[in-house]
């Protein structure tokens, strides 16, 4: 029998079979979120500095008790810088220095005993194998009694006085703090010494603070960074 094929249906699609594009509502353009805003560390300094407090050294060996007089007189509330007090402050220290020297210069125990005898405050000569210990020690000391501290830069055969410390401070957990340098005076009265006080980057104050040596004798600071504090 034969079948008669009319149009609806012949094989193969036809205009209804064609796919029907539906529309679709325009969609927002999607933009960036904003970037968290990155927190700036907050800048702290402590600075314990009075002019008339500073003092320079007389001779080329007197650095010890002019460090010792500058300290005596922040913490006393004191202006003296005669002759006469650092004179008898390198007699002093000269007595009670740890060891005997055939030259003129002091350690750090004679500068510690004079700090003790003329403050009242329980300074003592610290070492440290660490630089990093050792100046977190100083920044420690200055924190806890509003002190200046006492180091030996170059080799041991010089004395400085920190008076404080510039650090950065985490805004999201203050107990983080990055050090960042440190208030110096040394006794000279000019170059090379920071006189009457300088800020020093943590790398440059390094460059300065090394290890303690004594060529004349053997000594118990040797090859460690020294601290003299309260």
């Amino acid at each position: 029998r034969m079948t008669t094929v009319t149009s609806s249906s012949r094989s193969g699609p036809g205009p209804e079979a064609r796919p029907i594009r539906r529309a679709h509502p325009r969609q927002p353009p999607v933009r960036p979120a904003a970037p968290t805003p990155i927190a700036t560390p907050r800048t702290e300094s402590v600075l314990i500095y009075r002019r008339s407090a500073i003092v320079r050294q007389y001779t080329n060996y007197w650095c010890v008790p002019a460090a010792t007089q500058t300290m005596w007189n922040l913490i006393r509330n004191d202006s003296n810088s005669t002759y006469l007090r650092q004179s008898t402050l390198y007699k002093q220290i000269r007595q009670h220095n740890r060891y005997r020297y055939a030259t003129s210069g002091n350690d750090v125990q004679g500068w510690a005993w004079a700090l003790r005898r003329w403050t009242y405050k329980p300074y003592y000569a610290r070492a440290y194998l660490s630089k990093t210990v050792a100046m977190n020690a100083i920044v420690e000391a200055i924190d806890r009694t509003g002190h200046p501290v006492g180091i030996t830069v170059k080799a041991g055969t010089h004395a400085w006085v920190v008076l404080g410390y510039k650090t950065a401070v985490d805004p999201n957990d203050p107990t983080k703090r990055t050090l960042q340098g440190f208030y110096v005076t040394g006794p000279l009265g000019g170059y090379p010494d920071p006189y009457p006080y300088k800020y020093m980057t943590v790398a440059a104050f390094s460059k300065v603070y090394t290890r303690y040596h004594e060529w004349q004798r053997k000594v118990i600071w040797e090859g460690l960074y020294v601290v003299v504090s309260d």
